[in-house]
This record gives structure tokens, C-alpha cells and sequence, in this order.
């Protein structure tokens, strides 16, 4: 089918109104349209005006062709001849000014494509390009072209020399730009009646903002220089853009829609430009621009920070703000707030009212009224500047007490904090609002150390009399809230704060229902139990208030025991036998499998503080419970209830006495092997071998046989990639002490193997363990490899192979197992070598994901560094690479030897060697010169 006009409207009205299947065809046909020739040429023919009158399909066209202009500028800018420019221009400019009326959306592309054409030339003559559109009627399409060139330049992928022309003429022309927006916005100081701006002024007040915006970031994070002017230059555009707030905010007392749009625009300009190039060196300008915000925020503030504000948007809009500017200039706000503490005002220095008015303002916000976030949803946006605020505060007095000025701040923050951390009735919220209090409660807690870091221990102290004077359960949950935040304070001794509140979580602990105040004191027992470690009485009750309430909050409450268990040995031995009978019933109150864990975990702990007499038959008990319920489950395997990993968390515990974890394991053994027969059951036997292997370490000899056998026996019922973990752990460890050891590593090799060489990625893990395996194997103990040799050259195939796969971790593993192995056994790979380089290659020219390159760049210096028999690298690379087109057509002669020769010269080096890998693989993707290049080179740079 030709791509006719016909054929084209045609296309484009099966794509938005026919079937699925059309639908789709419809859209790879018109794709592929946009990137012939012949689509200079008939964008124009879809863009006539007459086209407007098909109604049925007429926007779509038109946004068809103005999308395919701009494909065609940004993909295929070299099909057109310079000479044609100039009439581009023109069409373009002309296609602009018949759309200015809409539809929205087509004029939107066209002014989008014009950027794309003035930045295709290095914006060399962009004034003249523009002036056609500086009359006053054609002041919104200006305004429209304006906005989106720095977006374009953004989001355009340009060569490097590009690049660095567009970047120097557009900030040549950003002053200009921003004095023209100002010009604009000035119209806010005209007088407006009770009813305010008329709509076209808050909609050009909006267009102009969004330019400004757009400027003031030109280039993004990626600038590192800027041409929009200094901070003092830019205060008249910015006291414009507040008192457009300003005059929007008093005459409509319930902002929306334009009138917030608008506002939100002016405020995130005001916000970029206090964040510009080098502001932080412009203090006293930095306070000015924060007196004339406060002008605004003091008295809306006062208005609306109230429960449920009917100004939500502009209230979080203005804080956000205050933060914006807070962040960027912490220190000349700290300064100036200093400056002014318990002096009189004719003393004080220039803006430092403002600067603690901004701390008030920004504490009052922290603390809005109500409960976030079913009554207010901007508390959450101050969180970020404490932690600027306490760092310059302790960075001012470096070694020394910080300002009492900062004493007292912090001490409220930390007061609101308590009040903020309150929950609203569970009954009053939804799903989504509960998961958006857990993170609010999470940045509180960090809130709360940034408190201490200015208060240390006096944040007990605030805390506990918060806590004395609450009324309501809902008051104390929230007081011990952040009393568990500061568990993580490093104190020599626990003050007497600390002792008060922990009294305190004990009865809750051992008196309350089940509640949230039940769990969180429940995690303040658990949470401060590293502090109760030379306190035995108070560690003791904690011990048993925890035990007591496992039946009103299982999971808080075996949580809170094992931590206390681990941390608090006394208590832990004295209650050893209570906690066994909790863990070992635990089964039958059909506790979830975390909570089985947590228990079984706290009754190893108990059991290694207790005496071997006292604890071994203790542990006998749980144990042949344990081996019971995992014989249940082999009759029954669907209804496996964590008995598994319950015996993998007891194993853990008791790594510190190997005698009771031997004990165990032999307990156990009589289940294992039919365990080992099931499918479902094989991945929880391994966590059971993995974690007796790594708990007894050096005792494990004596059960090497049958770990093995259950190990292999387990492999071939379901091969994964757990079971050659602990087939590398345990040849590790008793590789020399015991013969079957290279039987145990071949057999694991065969099954894993089998499994995986017809297709590696049908099980990537499997494929990634084997490899990590070998590695692991390879580096440590290179000697066991001749356990393999019959096995070596067929892994060193897969190996190869398996370079290849997309999956990353697979590909990296192998490729690192065969870059080990070219430096310690090069004889055995080296049969291999010539078509491993060839497949290294075709992965960096393209065949495999670019994340891929490193673990490939690492290969190559391996083999590079080998000591070969015969032809060495640089031979394969140059027969590699002399085959035409490969890796691909984009790599030249000329690349490719400079490749070879920079491979083989560089032995030592990997970020050199990368580099030049990395290089190579963007040359022969077709991405050299493109910005993307640009910083993946400049990135791999910066880190190195």
C-alpha cells in the first residue's frame, strides 16, 4: 500500500476505530510511515486546513502528521538537504499560525517540532526564526515555542558538539527570554476588582510561569553552568511570580483549577530560581527572596492551616516552597536566625526575622492540625529540612553544644512529633491511607534522630512527659513510637528516662488487648534490648511480659522475645524451658510461619545462654516435635506449615554452641530423606542443610555423607539452584578432610548441567548458581577443579554458551567463572577460546543488553592475560573482527583496529580496558556521538 493521503486517513481511522487486530496492523504500517522518505512530503498534504472539515477523523490526521514532522526532524534530519531548511522553516511557521486556534493538541506538536528544527541547527539564529511570532496577537503560540525548547533540549538524544552549541546559544539567550516572561507577568501589579483577573490573564500568567520554569532548569541536572543570571538578578522576576500568588489567593477564597494552576506554576519558577546556578553564594539575596515569600505564607498560613483546608494545594504549593528555598540555603538561614537569638531588633542583622520566621512557619506546617493523612496532607513535606536544618546547626558549632536558639527548636519538633505520629481511628481509613501513615511514621522516626543529634538525651526526658500526660491509648501509642525511633541513639548507660518508659511497655505488654499499643510496646522491649544487657531484673520482666502476650499479638510479641533472647542471656537461660514449651506448641495454636521462626529463634537463643545438662534435653523435646511435623508433611505436602523453616531458624540460633546444633541435626535426620523425595519439600530441606552447614562449620565432618546423599537425592527430584549452594558450602569447608567430596561436587555439576544445556534460559537461576558455584570453587580451592576434568570441557561449552543469554546474573556468572578460569587452568579453556572471543564480541556489538558489558570487558582481560600455547588473543580478535559487518555494520575498519590495539595493549587495567569496551559496543550499536553516549563515557569516568 502506498502512502498516499488516502491511504494514510484511511489507516489512521482503523487505528483509533477498528478492531484489535487492524488496530495493531494500523499502527505498525503508519509507524513504519514516519520514517520513509516520501513523509517530508505528505505531512503537508494532512496537514491542509481542509482537513479540519472531516469531523470523524480530522484531529486525529492532523496529530498524525504533526507527531510524524516531529519524528522526521528528531530521526531523519540527515535525508534533508541544507538548502531545504529555510523552506521548513517557513512550512512549518505557516502550519503554527493555521493551527493557532487548535485543535490544542496539533498545535502543541507543531510548536514542539519547530523546536526540534531550530535545535537541529545549533539554535544559530533563533530571534530571526522567532520574530514572525512577536506581534501581540500571536503572543500564546510565542509563549508556547518559548516553553518547549528547553524541554526539547532536554529530552533530545544530539551528538556532543551539538549539544555544546545548542547549550552556549541558549544561555546566551535565557536572560533575554526571562526578562520577556517578567514583562508579561508585571501585569499582576494592575488593579483587578473583587471578582480578580479576568481567565486570559491567569491563563498568560500560567504560560508564562511555565516558561519561566522551563529556562530557569535548561539543561537539568546535567548543567553545570547557567546562563538564566544570578540570584539578585532574578529577585524582580521572582517578587513578580509571588504577588501573582498573592492577587490569585486573595480574591478567590477557595483556590481551583486555573487560578491553582497558575499558582503552583509561579511557585515552582520561584522555586528553580532559588535553587539556580551558584545561588548559595548570594546570602543576602537568598533573604530577600525569603522575606517576600513570608509576606505571602504568614498570612495564609493564619487562614488555612486548618483541618481539611479547602486550600490543601495552595498551602502544600507555598510550604513546599519554603522548603525548596530552606534546603538550598541552610546556612545563610541558620546564620541569620543565630544572629537574632536574645538580641533586640535594632541589633538584628538584615533577614534574620525572616529566617526564624521561616523556622516557625515551616514547625507550624510540620504540625498541622488534624491527622495525616485522613485531615491534611502537607506535613509530609517539611520532613526533608530538619535533617538540612540540625546538620548546619551541629556544622556551625563543630565539637561544641550547639545554639540553645537549635535546643529549643528541636525540642518542639520533637514534641510535634509525638503529636504527628498520633493514627487516625482504623475504622475512618482506607487501605492506601494506612500504607501512606506506615511511611509518614517512618520519616517521623527519622525526624526523631535528628532530634537527638541536637538534644541527645534529653529527648527521653520529652518524650516520657508526653507520654505521662497523654489521655487516650491512641496518645500513647504514638509517644511510644518515638520512643522505639530512639532506640537506635547509642547511650553508655540507659538514662532514667529510659527506664521510666520501658517500665511502661511493660505493662501495656502484659495488660493491654490487643491493639496497636500492644505491638509498638511490644517492639520497645524488643527494640531496646541490646540496653537491658547488664540490667537482668529489667530484661527479666521484659522477658516475661513478652511472653505473656503472645496470645494477644503473637507476632510483635515473638519478635520482641527473640531479640530479648538473643540480647539478654540471664532472663533468656532462666525462662529457656517456657520458651521451648512456647515454641514447641506453637505448631498447634496455627501460628503463621514468620512467628514460628521468630519463637524458634528465641528458643535457640534461650537454649545457648541455658547450662548443656539443662538445655539438651530441652532441645530433644522441640527437636523430635520439629522431625514429627516434617514426616506430616511428607504424606501431605500441600499442607506444609513452616515446619522447614522453623528448623532452619533454630539451626541459626544455635550456631554458637555446636554440640546442641549437632544435636539437632541428628534429631532430624530420620525425616530428611523422604523429604527429600518431594518436589514442594526439596528448596526447604536445603535452607535446613545450608543453615546446619553454616552453624556448625568446622563440626560438620561427621554428617558429611548423608548431607550429600540428601543433597543429590534432592537435586534430582528438583534441581535448583539452593542445593549448589550448599554443595559449595560444604565442599569448602570439608573438601580436604573428606573422599567423597569430589564425588558430591561432579554429581552436582551432572545433574545441574543436564538440566540446564538444552536451554539455559529456561532456568536461570539454576544456570546462574551452577556458574557462581564454579567460581566460588575455582578462586578458593583452584585444585578441586581436577576433581572435574572429565567434566571441564563440557562446562567450559556451556560456559560459552552461556555467555550469550539476556539474563543478566546468568551471563555475568558464567562470564566470570570463565574469566577465572582462563587465568588459573588456560590449557583447558583455550579449545574454546577462539569462539568464546568471537561470542564476547557479538554481545558487546549488540547481541546481549547494555548492562551487560562489564562482566564482557572483564572477560577479555582474563583472556588477554592468559598464559596460552600458541595463537593468543589478539589473533582471534583480528579473525573475529575481519569478517564484513561483524559485529555490525556500524563499526568501521578503523574502529575495529583501534579496538584490537587498545584489547591488547591494556593487561592490567579494568577501568581502562571497560572504557574501550564500552566504546566499542556504543560504535557498533549506532549510538557513538549521541548524547546517551556522551554520559554513559562520562559516567564510567566520574566513577573511576
Amino acid at each position: 500500500m502506498d502512502y498516499s493521503a488516502q491511504n494514510l486517513e484511511y489507516a489512521v481511522a482503523v487505528f483509533y476505530n477498528g478492531e484489535q487486530s487492524e488496530r495493531a496492523k494500523a499502527h505498525a504500517w503508519l509507524t513504519a510511515a514516519q520514517r520513509v522518505p516520501e513523509a517530508w512530503k505528505f505531512v503537508w498534504e494532512l496537514l491542509q486546513p481542509t482537513k479540519i472539515e472531516y469531523l470523524f477523523q480530522g484531529t486525529e490526521v492532523q496529530f498524525y502528521a504533526a507527531t510524524t514532522l516531529h519524528t522526521k526532524i528528531l530521526r531523519c534530519w540527515s535525508e534533508l538537504p541544507p538548502e531545504s531548511y529555510d523552506e521548513l522553516k517557513d512550512k512549518i511557521l505557516q502550519a503554527v499560525f493555521i493551527y493557532s486556534k487548535g485543535p490544542k493538541i496539533v498545535t502543541n506538536r507543531l510548536c514542539i517540532s519547530l523546536a526540534a528544527f531550530i535545535l537541529q541547527q545549533g539554535t544559530v539564529d533563533l530571534a530571526t526564526i522567532l520574530r514572525p511570532l512577536s506581534s501581540a496577537e500571536n503572543t500564546a503560540l510565542l509563549l508556547e515555542v518559548l516553553t518547549v525548547i528547553p524541554e526539547e533540549y532536554n529530552s533530545m538524544t544530539m551528538g556532543s558538539a551539538l549539544r555544546a552549541k545548542n547549550r552556549a546559544a541558549l544561555q546566551q539567550t535565557c536572560p533575554m527570554v526571562l526578562d520577556e516572561m517578567l514583562r508579561y507577568l508585571q501585569t499582576a501589579y494592575q488593579e483587578y476588582g473583587i471578582d480578580g483577573p479576568p481567565e486570559e490573564v491567569v491563563q498568560a500568567w500560567l504560560s508564562a510561569a511555565t516558561c519561566t520554569i522551563n529556562w530557569l532548569t535548561l539543561g537539568g541536572e546535567d548543567s553545570s553552568e547557567s546562563g538564566c543570571g544570578t540570584l539578585p538578578e532574578l529577585l524582580p522576576l521572582c517578587r513578580t511570580l509571588i504577588t501573582i500568588v498573592k492577587v490569585l489567593y486573595l480574591c478567590n477564597e477557595a483556590v481551583s483549577d486555573s487560578v491553582l494552576d497558575a499558582s503552583e506554576a509561579c511557585l515552582a519558577a520561584v522555586r528553580a530560581a532559588a535553587a539556580s546556578y551558584q545561588a548559595e553564594k548570594y546570602p543576602g539575596a537568598a533573604l530577600e527572596l525569603l522575606t517576600d515569600l513570608l509576606v505571602l505564607a504568614v498570612p495564609l498560613m493564619e487562614r488555612d492551616n486548618v483541618p481539611n483546608s479547602i486550600n490543601e494545594e495552595i498551602l502544600s504549593a507555598v510550604i513546599t516552597c519554603c522548603v525548596a528555598i530552606g534546603d538550598c540555603h541552610t546556612e545563610c538561614i541558620a546564620r541569620a536566625a543565630e544572629s537574632a537569638h536574645g538580641e533586640g531588633t535594632e541589633n538584628m542583622l538584615y533577614g534574620a526575622v525572616s529566617a526564624r520566621q521561616l523556622v516557625e512557619i515551616l514547625l507550624a506546617a510540620q504540625g498541622a492540625p488534624g491527622h495525616y493523612p485522613v485531615h491534611e496532607t502537607r506535613s509530609n513535606l517539611v520532613f526533608g529540612f530538619w535533617y538540612s536544618l540540625q546538620d548546619q546547626a551541629l556544622n556551625l558549632v563543630s565539637g561544641q553544644q550547639p545554639h540553645q536558639l537549635w535546643r529549643e527548636v528541636f525540642s518542639r519538633l520533637l514534641t510535634v512529633m509525638v503529636s504527628k505520629s498520633e493514627m487516625a481511628s482504623d475504622t475512618s481509613m482506607t487501605w492506601d491511607e494506612k500504607e501512606l501513615l506506615r511511611c509518614y511514621r517512618q520519616d517521623v522516626a527519622d525526624t526523631v534522630m535528628y532530634c537527638y543529634s541536637v538534644l541527645g538525651e534529653w529527648c527521653w526526658s520529652v518524650v516520657e512527659a508526653a507520654y505521662n500526660s497523654a489521655e487516650t491509648d491512641i496518645r500513647r501509642e504514638a509517644a511510644l513510637h518515638v520512643f522505639l525511633a530512639l532506640a537506635d541513639a547509642q547511650q553508655p548507660q540507659p538514662p532514667a528516662a529510659v527506664l521510666s518508659l520501658l517500665r511502661c511497655a511493660e505493662h501495656v505488654a502484659r495488660t493491654a488487648p490487643a491493639s496497636p499499643l500492644l505491638s509498638v510496646a511490644l517492639d520497645c522491649l524488643g527494640g531496646y534490648a541490646p540496653w537491658l544487657q547488664s540490667l537482668d531484673a529489667v530484661a527479666g520482666a521484659c522477658v516475661s511480659a513478652a511472653g505473656l502476650a503472645l496470645t494477644r499479638a503473637p507476632a510483635a510479641a515473638a519478635h520482641a522475645l527473640r531479640r530479648l533472647c538473643v540480647d539478654c542471656s540471664a532472663p533468656a537461660a532462666a525462662s529457656a524451658a517456657d520458651i521451648v514449651l512456647t515454641a514447641q506448641s506453637s505448631a498447634s495454636r496455627q501460628d503463621d510461619a514468620w512467628t514460628r521462626r521468630q519463637l524458634a529463634g528465641a528458643a535457640g537463643a534461650a537454649l545457648v545462654a541455658a547450662e548443656l545438662p539443662l538445655a539438651a534435653p530441652l532441645l530433644q523435646r522441640l527437636a523430635c516435635s520439629l522431625r514429627d511435623e516434617l514426616m506430616h508433611q511428607t504424606h501431605n505436602p500441600p499442607a506444609a506449615t513452616g515446619a522447614a523453616s522453623c528448623c532452619a531458624a533454630l539451626l541459626s540460633s544455635l550456631a554458637a554452641s555446636p554440640t546442641l546444633a549437632a544435636l539437632l541435626l541428628r534429631t532430624l535426620h530420620p525425616a530428611l530423606p523422604a523429604t527429600a523425595a518431594q518436589p514442594q519439600l526439596v528448596e526447604p530441606l536445603f535452607q535446613i542443610i545450608k543453615q546446619a552447614i553454616s552453624s556448625l562449620m568446622g563440626d560438620i565432618l561427621p554428617f558429611a555423607p548423608e548431607l550429600a546423599q540428601l543433597i543429590i537425592t534432592a537435586m534430582n527430584t528438583n534441581e535448583c539452584a539452593s542445593g549448589l549452594d550448599c554443595v559449595k558450602l560444604l565442599v569448602l569447608l570439608v573438601g580436604r578432610q573428606w573422599d567423597g567430596s569430589p564425588s558430591l561436587l561432579r554429581d552436582a555439576c551432572a545433574v545441574a548441567a543436564r538440566r540446564v544445556a538444552p536451554d539455559p534460559s529456561a532456568a536461570p537461576d539454576l544456570t546462574d548458581g551452577l556458574f557462581a558455584m564454579l567460581l566460588c570453587i575455582t578462586k578458593k580451592k583452584p585444585l578441586y577443579m581436577e576433581w572435574l576434568r572429565t567434566q571441564l570441557p563440557d562446562l567450559v561449552d556451556l560456559g560459552c554458551n552461556c555467555v550469550r543469554m539476556w539474563e543478566a546474573h546468568a551471563a555475568r556468572s558464567a562470564c566470570n567463572w570463565l574469566s577465572v578460569l582462563a587465568l588459573q587452568r588456560p590449557l583447558v579453556l583455550q579449545p574454546r577460546a577462539p569462539e568464546l572471543t568471537t561470542a564476547a564480541l557479538r554481545c558487546i556489538g549488540g547481541a546481549t543488553p547494555r548492562n551487560q558489558i562489564e562482566p564482557l570487558a572483564e572477560l577479555l582481560l582474563a583472556l588477554n592475560r592468559a598464559e596460552w600455547r600458541g595463537e593468543e588473543l589478539a589473533g582471534w580478535l583480528r579473525r573475529a573482527l575481519a569478517q564484513p559487518g561483524f559485529p555490525t555494520h556500524h563499526a568501521s575498519d578503523e574502529h575495529k583496529h583501534k579496538f584490537i590495539a587498545a584489547v591488547v595493549k591494556e593487561k592490567s587495567s579494568k577501568r581502562r580496558l571497560l572504557e574501550t569496551v564500552q566504546e566499542f559496543s556504543l560504535v557498533c550499536r549506532g549510538l557513538i556521538g549521541t548524547e546517551y553516549a556522551r554520559q554513559t563515557l562520562a559516567s564510567r569516568q566520574l566513577i573511576s
